[in-house]
């Protein structure tokens, strides 16, 4: 049995730490290594760190000055010694037989990574999420035919083949210890992308299974993200691609990692832009849910990250009348005290469209159903997209070469150009 070292970033998460590392320490594997990352935090979860440690040898602790979650990882990985690395974020917990799950599949395939779904936590409710690339040990032939080609953007416009945390996934240290390391602290944008994808596209053997053992927080006070979206907002994302350009030798055409990689950076502007709801002028320039009439009534259909950065500039709007927000998640967000409400009211609410601020098929299937369950015309229906061939042009618009994400010119890009 080999050592298998548990990597632990904390910031500020004392009100979860306890659920986390309780759940590392009872993992039905024991031969642990728990490396616990204090990662400046202000609040007290560097008691709960120590309490662990003096109750459990195989815990270590590090305290360090905040520097963001590259940093964490990367302190915790060199205080490591374990044959194999697993992530698990401060804030989410793991099942009991988790770790041992995975190093079976890991020792039976010889696998570099072993990839898992996991569980999305709301307020006591449970999703399970899945990887688009199907469950089976790849090898490196298949790697290159079936992962490669649609483990970052798969689909018409985005959806990510491997979703891209780096928990949730059992590594043999020597495919990352490297990768891990070379990533720059000032990437606080696509974190894990920069550690994932390159870690995939050089593995000789991978596992992706269908074992959703890692549960995944979404915290109440992440709800109504901040939506400032300006010029550095834009540059912080470039800086994360530009790495990711370098890392994954973005000229490699056989993969399609240009297209892919194009697909992923436009996507993240339009969810963090709020599909540049904000300014008229850019909105049309790229309609990202169609042509809309000013002064037209529209109703939107998602919570998520991307809804609720349409929804705040929505509802501040001079352009448009905010007619309602539906999701099938309805009674967590109201305790949220988010104005969310029931799908099945829409039959009767008043609106010239309703807009999906989503890239996912499936929630897109799910309101094409709710629209001819409740007799409403297609016509309304607005999903969110960008055309592929448009891909080079958005990003160009925004001061950024297409292939490298370098800046075009000196200037910085103006925030309202896409």
């Amino acid at each position: 049995m080999h050592l298998i070292s548990v990597i632990v970033p904390i910031y500020n998460l004392d009100a979860y730490l306890f659920q986390c590392v309780d759940s590392i320490v009872r993992q039905t594997y024991q031969r642990l290594e728990i490396i616990l990352v204090d990662d400046g935090s202000t609040d007290n979860a560097i008691e709960i760190c120590e309490f662990f440690r003096k109750a459990d040898p195989r815990i270590k602790v590090i305290s360090k000055s905040n520097g963001g979650l590259v940093s964490a990882r990367k302190a915790g990985l060199s205080a490591s010694s374990g044959d194999y690395l697993f992530y698990v974020d401060g804030d989410d917990w793991i099942s009991p037989d988790c770790i041992e799950q995975y190093y079976r599949l890991a020792r039976q395939h010889d696998a570099d990574i072993v990839i898992g779904d996991y569980q999305r936590e709301f307020l006591g409710n449970f999703v399970t999420m899945r990887n688009a690339i199907a469950p089976g040990h790849y090898d490196r032939q298949r790697i290159e035919r079936d992962v490669l080609p649609r483990m970052i953007s798969d689909g018409p416009f985005f959806n990510h083949g491997i979703r891209t945390y780096s928990w949730g996934k059992l590594y043999r240290r020597a495919a990352i210890e490297t990768l891990q390391q070379r990533i720059p602290d000032e990437i606080m944008v696509g974190e894990d992308a920069a550690l994932v994808y390159p870690a995939i596209l050089a593995s000789d053997s991978l596992c992706v299974s269908d074992y959703a053992l890692c549960n995944y927080r979404q915290r109440p006070n992440s709800i109504l993200k901040s939506t400032s979206f300006d010029a550095g907002e834009t540059e912080r994302i470039a800086t994360a691609f530009r790495y990711l350009a370098a890392a994954l030798d973005s000229s490699v055409a056989d993969f399609g990692i240009t297209r892919q990689l194009q697909s992923y950076f436009s996507a993240i502007l339009i969810i963090r832009s709020g599909g540049f709801m904000a300014d008229p002028a850019s909105y049309a320039r790229h309609n990202i849910f169609g042509p809309l009439q000013a002064g037209a009534r529209v109703a939107l259909y998602n919570s998520g990250s991307f809804g609720q950065h349409v929804y705040k500039h929505l509802k501040d709007s001079q352009h448009f009348h905010l007619a309602g927000w539906y999701d099938r998640d309805f009674k967590e967000n109201r305790l949220l005290r988010m104005p969310v409400d029931d799908p099945a009211s829409l039959s009767g609410a008043d609106f010239d469209h309703l807009l999906v601020p989503s890239f996912d098929v499936a929630i897109h299937r799910e309101v094409h159903d709710l629209m001819v369950n409740q007799d409403l015309p297609a016509s309304k229906l607005r999903l969110a997209t960008l055309e592929t061939a448009c891909l080079e042009a958005f990003i160009q618009a925004t001061g950024h070469d297409p292939i490298t994400f370098c800046r075009l010119t000196a200037a910085e890009p103006n925030a309202n150009r896409p």
